[in-house]
């Protein structure tokens, strides 16, 4: 997919062989390809230790955001 933007649906890289991962949403960019992120299921993110920021190559979308212009 293309670049990550706010209100995308993310999950880590490389977990596509595990029943459960942890999802978020990208709430902004906070720098050079690091996004502040909104953990959905915080159980899930608690156990892989994740904290509210990422860099892009740690990231999977999982669905975009609809970017419509108004």
């Amino acid at each position: 997919m293309s670049d990550i933007k706010p209100g995308d649906l993310v999950t880590l890289k490389g977990l596509n062989n595990q029943k459960e991962k942890p999802i978020g949403i990208v709430k902004r960019s906070i720098g050079n390809k690091t996004f502040e992120i909104l953990w959905i299921n915080e159980g899930l993110a608690t156990r892989f230790a994740l904290v509210n920021t990422a860099k892009s190559h740690r990231l999977e979308v999982i669905s975009e955001a609809d970017q419509q212009l108004f």
